[in-house]
């Protein structure tokens, strides 16, 4: 009797298997390569935090001098810092005195340019 449930639960279980409905995954096509060339991640050694009162960024890493630069939306310059890496690896940039709206930060060092866009509020 407990074999006869038995083979009847792994019938059940294995005809359930069989009719149930696949799911359908969408492909994309990649992009082909224009060269064959390693895969390499890239480091950024800078990251920039908004808060209600200031800006903030934070270097991981020395970098030499790095110019921060902040535009509003009228792409007026509203803010601009030129900073020794090896001395200092924070910087933090009032934000209360500005007004609300879309901000962008633009942080440039050596041959490398970083840009983000951020709202005061």
């Amino acid at each position: 009797m407990k074999r006869s449930i038995f083979f009847s639960i792994l019938l059940v279980t294995f005809s359930c298997g069989l009719f149930a409905l696949p799911t359908e995954i969408d492909l994309t096509k990649l992009p082909e390569p224009k060269s064959p060339k390693p895969l390499s991640l890239i480091f950024l050694p800078v990251s920039a935090f908004i808060s209600e009162t200031s800006l903030s960024v934070y270097f991981d890493s020395p970098v030499g001098n790095a110019t921060i630069t902040v535009y509003d939306a009228n792409n007026d310059v509203v803010s601009q810092e030129t900073v020794d890496t090896y001395s200092t690896t924070e910087v933090f940039i009032a934000t209360d005195t500005w007004a609300t709206g879309n901000y962008t930060i633009k942080v440039s060092y050596g041959t490398t340019a970083l840009s983000g866009i951020f709202l005061v509020e």
